[in-house]
């Protein structure tokens, strides 16, 4: 079975794990020192712990008891095995580390950092890896399923928030400066104009459906990629 979950992480760093394996102490020791408490778990096998090397969101496919498909399998690389990685309650959260908690729920009811998905409970064989894919392959892939005159637009609309910023500056200049005051009340209703473009190209319907499509593009191509094998309970 195969399964999609996303992570964010202000700490560089994410975690895989059940929090039903963590010690019974662990809300305590989380205040003390989560990082020790980490360690811990992943040197039990109670946890798997990426270190990013940067902020940000990923993507995390799990393959459960089925080998990687060939779309996914040519972009791994650097397998890490854990033998012997414990799943005790069957509930599995792939979430930045610094959000670990007993209680998941409760750790993610205010920032979205995190997802869990459900395996049956007991050991698998883990083995995690790295993805790596050619440069601009997500934008090809869009280029492909997407009429030109939409595709266009999508890749616009980086312009479209560049132009906004300088409208920005430029109204904030013609209404505090006095280098454009001759002409502020015929440049503020343009740099107006200027700062609206971007929200009138998101509402676009070609614009939102182009840009739906490379979403999913994108979750078909996580950063991370687990294959978990059932070794019994």
């Amino acid at each position: 079975m195969k399964h999609i979950v996303e992570a964010g992480t202000d700490a560089a760093t994410l975690a895989l794990f059940d929090p039903a394996a963590m010690p019974e102490d662990a809300a305590n020791r989380l205040q003390v020192d989560p990082a020790g408490l980490m360690e811990e778990l992943v040197l039990a096998g109670r946890a798997y712990r990426i270190d990013t090397h940067a902020d940000g969101s990923y993507t995390l496919h799990a393959y459960v008891d089925e080998p990687l498909p060939e779309s996914i399998a040519q972009y791994v690389r650097e397998p890490v095995t854990v033998e012997n990685f414990q799943v005790p309650s069957g509930r599995l959260y792939f979430a930045g580390a610094e959000y670990a908690a007993p209680d998941m729920e409760a750790s993610l009811s205010r920032y979205k950092m995190g997802e869990p998905f459900d395996v049956r409970p007991g050991v698998y064989r883990l083995t995690m890896y790295k993805t790596e894919y050619p440069e601009g392959i997500d934008e090809d892939l869009l280029r492909e399923a997407t009429p030109g005159g939409a595709f266009s637009l999508h890749r616009s609309m980086g312009c479209f928030v560049w132009l906004a910023i300088i409208s920005a500056v430029g109204m904030a200049v013609a209404i505090f400066g006095e280098i454009l005051k001759p002409w502020r009340y015929y440049l503020i209703p343009l740099f107006g104009a200027g700062l609206v473009w971007p929200f009138v190209v998101a509402r676009l319907k070609p614009y939102r459906e182009t840009q739906e499509r490379y979403q999913a593009i994108q979750r078909e191509h996580p950063a991370y990629v687990a294959r978990l094998e059932y070794r019994g309970s």
